[in-house]
């Protein structure tokens, strides 16, 4: 149902402004026009102070460092899709919570980087110790003797030699040099020598540009198997410090998850105040609100503002000009039942102001047409458990919006298939469960089926003319009555022609049919104007197509028969009976979820296509009340504004 909408004025002393917008915020039924854009208005739009700014920048880098925050622990943990929305924490507590937390998480992060730079240079020097620790010699690691490690290219040979030469010189006969090729290319290079020399000989090898491996203090005096030793252990330290860091990170991601969507849901309840401040207008001395409310909370509004304001505050319910009339917002309020099939139509278009809500004609036909469908009880009671299952851990959207249909249309697949006498295919005759109408699987069957999807076709289509020429006389528009009552002639003389024929009927049944549809055309043709007479025989065709096109009810549906049966039959086919079984239920199992596929998809656009254009237009912008995300009960404090 498309509710009423009243266009408000709320004027007020200046004192009162942020209390009003707190109170609107609160009573979140109100959509707000912004003053630029309302017609013939004698007031400037309010100035914006450099504190409004700078507390609305404050609240921009609170919710950045939120985001931030969810971002980060969305790695860690699966955020729930919603919230309870309820907090009981004002602003400033959040502000302050959310920086500690960032200071927290910087800290962790900060240390993480470090340890994870240390493992990387710890890495290098593994590698190249691990690489030079074969090609130690015994005595390299007896007490007093120190090392020179390095790994250099062939082409450096000869300054490891000059080296080597001035280093026995240096160490009067005590320096040992020990080459061998570890690459393609690459000499490790070992020299041993004694402990107290280590000074000299480690600046005669820089100033030879020999590039040593020179390891951090706390390991340049251990031999190379104790650095190799103690640099390993410290590699496992800072990996369990790693994974110590996660630790405390996913627990926090755990703990904090439900708060962070919270205070979200609150800074932009803030944000969206100080964002209703840039639409309203100002005097001197008062400031004025345009906007929008549904008719029957209007009452409500004006006890409201009375009862916190006295006279300080007035509400006035304006006109609606005309050229305002195609930007009234549009509210629609439905049944909770209705409310997936509501949103399925507002996924092709909001409804326009002046419209018909089809959320119920939806509601009624979508369900039917899939459940005509499958047309099975075996597959419908699978699809239920399974739509329904899937309800509760999908999170709200679009795609559970399907599924809630699909969970009605099953039901009505239980009953078709009751009808067709469908049981999983044809397994139900072997418990002697008979159709109680007619069996689809049976070929002369076939006829019964397309004449069933034909008259569904042209009841649903022969409505949706009704409705679009209700529609056209509430707007006035001659033209557009003629022509659905054209159209309603041209198909109501179709059904009488084709029933009297196919029934045998006398012949002045036909006569009555044929010239129903003569008036029709004529009708039809004088609405279309001078060349009406050409166009409306095209016009008309085109309803035919669309009744027509209702034929992929039985398309789909023996589809799905014959696929039932397939897999009835390979059951039986197969030598093992196991074997059988399991090719049954995988074929079965197939056209279960083909099921939930095609025929939502295919029983949707009927509606779109074939029903909604013969009476639906849409296009008109959706009604965007003032409203806090939190509970209004448990708001957070105002900003003194």
């Amino acid at each position: 149902m498309i509710l009423e909408m009243a266009r408000i004025q709320i004027w007020g002393m200046k004192p009162a402004m942020g209390r009003v917008v707190s109170l609107l915020h609160d009573f979140g039924k109100i959509q707000i026009d912004d003053v630029h854009e309302v017609e013939d208005v004698m007031v400037q739009p309010l100035t914006i102070t450099e504190e409004m700014q700078h507390q609305h920048e404050d609240v921009d880098i609170v919710i950045a460092n939120i985001n931030g925050l969810i971002d980060l622990f969305s790695r860690y943990a699966k955020f729930a899709e919603e919230t309870d929305a309820k907090s009981t924490d004002d602003y400033t507590v959040i502000k302050k919570g959310v920086e500690d937390l960032s200071s927290q998480i910087q800290y962790l992060n900060n240390r993480r980087k470090s340890l994870q730079d240390e493992l990387i240079s710890l890495s290098k020097y593994i590698d190249m110790l691990n690489v030079i620790a074969p090609l130690m010699p015994a005595k390299a690691k007896k007490s007093g003797n120190a090392t020179l490690r390095a790994l250099v290219h062939e082409s450096q040979m000869r300054q490891v030699n000059s080296m080597a030469q001035k280093l026995k010189l240096l160490t009067h006969g005590k320096f040992e040099l020990i080459t061998a090729k570890v690459g393609d290319s690459t000499i490790a290079v070992i020299g041993i020598f004694p402990f107290d020399l280590m000074h000299q000989v480690e600046t005669l090898a820089r100033n030879e540009r020999i590039p040593q491996l020179i390891l951090p203090e706390e390991y340049a005096y251990l031999s190379t198997d104790e650095a190799l030793a103690h640099l390993e252990k410290k590699v496992k330290v800072n990996h369990d410090e790693l994974d110590d860091i996660d630790k405390r990170i996913s627990r926090m991601a755990k703990t904090w998850q439900p708060k962070l969507k919270t205070w979200l849901l609150v800074c932009n309840d803030r944000l969206d105040e100080f964002n209703v401040y840039t639409r309203i207008g100002e005097t001197e001395f008062t400031f004025t609100i345009f906007g929008w409310v549904p008719t029957e909370d209007l009452d409500q509004l004006d006890k409201i503002l009375g009862s916190n304001f006295g006279k300080q505050v007035v509400l006035n319910v304006i006109a609606i000009p005309d050229p305002v009339k195609e930007k009234i917002p549009v509210a629609t309020r439905n049944a909770a039942a209705l409310e997936p099939f509501e949103n399925l139509v507002k996924m092709r278009a909001d409804p326009k102001y002046t419209d018909i809500d089809p959320s119920l004609l939806v509601a009624i036909f979508m369900p039917i047409f899939f459940g005509m469908m499958i047309g099975d009880v075996g597959y419908g009671l699978i699809m239920f458990l399974a739509a329904n299952l899937l309800t509760k851990k999908v999170p709200k959207g679009i795609f559970r919006d399907f599924l809630r249909a699909i969970r009605i249309g099953s039901i009505w697949s239980m009953v078709f298939g009751m009808l067709f006498g469908e049981y999983f295919g044809t397994l139900g005759e072997h418990f002697g469960l008979r159709p109680l109408w007619f069996s689809r699987s049976e070929g002369s069957s076939i006829m019964s089926l397309i004449i069933m999807s034909i008259a569904v076709g042209t009841a649903h289509i022969l409505l949706g003319l009704v409705i679009g020429a209700w529609n056209a006389f509430v707007h006035r528009s001659r033209h557009e009555i003629w022509e659905k009552i054209g159209m309603i002639f041209g198909v109501v003389g179709i059904v009488i022609g084709a029933v009297s024929l196919a029934m045998r009927l006398p012949g002045g049944f036909a006569i009555v049919g044929w010239s129903v549809l003569a008036v029709g055309l004529v009708i039809l043709g004088f609405s279309l104007g001078k060349i009406g007479f050409f166009l409306g025989p095209i016009e008309f065709i085109g309803v035919l197509g669309n009744i027509l096109s209702y034929l992929r009810i039985a398309a789909l549906g023996l589809a799905s028969v014959f696929l039932a049966e397939v897999a009835n039959k390979m059951a039986g086919v197969v030598g093992s009976i196991i074997a059988g079984i399991v090719i049954a239920v995988v074929i079965h199992a197939l056209n279960i979820v083909i099921g939930m596929l095609s025929p939502t998809i295919q029983s949707l656009r009927l509606q779109y296509v074939e029903f909604f254009r013969k009476f639906y237009e849409g296009g008109q912008n959706g009604f965007k009340p003032f409203k806090r995300r939190v509970n209004p009960s448990l708001k957070m404090k105002k900003a003194n504004i």
